[in-house]
């Protein structure tokens, strides 16, 4: 699990560092600040190659002509012009920058082995070369679009096959924290469709397709789908209040946090919402895991070009939440 994050001269930070991270870290800061710019960082360190080639439009919106090599993205990750002051580390990884014959290049090394690895290449054209790499992705992602109600479905169809007590674990989810009549869910094909999606039994009339059911049960189900099939080792997610209701927020972190700890998953999750960050302050206080951190992102009062990190537990939240303080 990552306990310290280093940024130097990526997207708009110079240089910020988080220390003692935990189980699920929820990253809070006022507009512009750079709080996806994290989920990034994060996910350029643990990407398979096709997840680099992804990641260009996984968070932002990219041109409606797309530019060569997605240039657009690329060309604007490293701040300033001195790429060799560029640095992602979390303690197992380190990326760096440099340039070898006019060719920008990112380049991982593993903290351990310390063999450097060319990951990205920008040509002086624009062009993007990704390198190929075989090793399993340990990521799952979810940004603000909605996915395909045909993927979710399909990951769901790959949890009884792993684990058929977690289908049972995920309905207990979604009916604690979303939707009390769900009587049971079930992968079964479309009417007059040969499309399979999930399906939502509420204890009368017909099931339903879980895309009736509203934003926030959908992506609950996304989120559990994802740790239960993919079982990946880091979750990203990008605005997770989206869709939630805030009176059901801390049953939602109850649940997650849980799941999060015995299926040894690390969470980093963005956020505006005070009453996300409440929620998940309540959730979290009196497990003895101690698994949440808040990770606040501020301009300096006096540059505000420069941003500063801050990594803070629930005995600092619960000082801002009695004294009412700003916290988003």
């Amino acid at each position: 699990m990552i306990s310290n994050l280093e940024i130097k001269q990526f997207r708009g930070f110079e240089h910020i560092k988080f220390e003692n991270l935990g189980r699920a870290n929820l990253i809070m800061g006022g507009n512009n600040t750079g709080k996806t710019s994290i989920l990034e960082a994060v996910a350029l360190m643990h990407a398979n190659s096709h997840e680099l080639s992804t990641l260009p439009g996984i968070f932002r919106t990219l041109p409606a002509k797309k530019m060569p090599g997605d240039e657009f993205f690329w060309k604007y990750l490293v701040k300033g012009d001195n790429i060799s002051d560029f640095l992602l580390s979390d303690g197992f990884h380190v990326f760096n920058g440099e340039v070898v014959k006019g060719i920008t290049r990112l380049v991982k090394s593993d903290i351990e082995e310390q063999i450097p690895e060319v990951v990205v290449s920008l040509q002086p054209n624009g062009e993007v070369r990704i390198n190929k790499s075989t090793h399993k992705s340990g990521l799952a992602i979810l940004s603000t679009k909605q996915e395909d109600p045909t993927v979710v479905s399909e990951l769901y169809s790959r949890i009884a096959p792993l684990n058929p007590a977690n289908e049972l674990r995920i309905e207990d989810l979604l009916r604690n924290s979303i939707e009390p009549r769900l009587r049971q869910l079930r992968y079964a094909p479309q009417e007059d469709s040969k499309t399979h999606l999930v399906h939502v039994g509420l204890g009368e009339g017909k099931m339903l397709p879980f895309t009736q059911m509203g934003q926030a049960f959908a992506r609950t189900l996304q989120v559990y789908c994802e740790i239960f099939a993919q079982r990946p080792k880091i979750l990203l997610i990008d605005e997770i209040e989206n869709g939630l209701y805030y009176e059901g927020m801390e049953d939602y972190w109850k649940g997650l946090m849980a799941v999060l700890e015995d299926q040894d998953v690390q969470l980093f999750a963005t956020t505006h919402s005070r009453e996300c960050m409440e929620a998940a302050y309540r959730a979290a206080k009196d497990m003895p895991s101690d698994p949440l951190r808040f990770l606040r992102l501020d301009r300096r009062i006096d540059d505000p070009a420069k941003i500063v990190a801050t990594t803070f537990g629930k005995e600092e939240m619960a000082t801002a939440i009695e004294f009412n303080r700003e916290m988003r």
